[in-house]
């Protein structure tokens, strides 16, 4: 009996102690809060994120939600000739035509 109280105590020790050791290595510290988004901590799941900017007394959280980049249930400003675009923006970042890939880009947004 004594044998089984000790066998417990020394395996919950060798647990406690291998959760301290790994909660502390997986422990993130900074010297101040991040002061644009750039630098904020990214959580989430790909549907549903926020970005944590680490502000000890007012927190600041900025959501993004897929819904709010998909357009919502209608999409009103559907540009169809956006997919002819593509190709060519492909091939502007190719040959580093940086400005012709950007003009053609806003050329493949909805319509207003």
């Amino acid at each position: 009996m004594v044998m089984k109280k000790l066998a417990g105590c020394l395996l919950f020790s060798f647990f406690a102690i291998g959760a301290y050791t790994q909660s502390k290595e997986l422990s993130l510290w900074y010297k101040q809060p991040a002061a644009v988004w750039t630098e904020a901590l990214p959580v989430g799941n790909g549907r549903l994120g926020a970005m944590i900017f680490g502000k000890t007394g007012e927190e600041l959280l900025q959501l993004n939600e897929a819904t709010l980049w998909s357009g919502g249930p209608v999409q009103t400003n559907v540009n169809p000739e956006s997919k002819t675009y593509l190709p060519l923006v492909r091939a502007a970042l190719f040959n580093q035509e940086y400005d012709k890939a950007n003009d053609l880009v806003k050329k493949m947004q909805g319509l207003f």
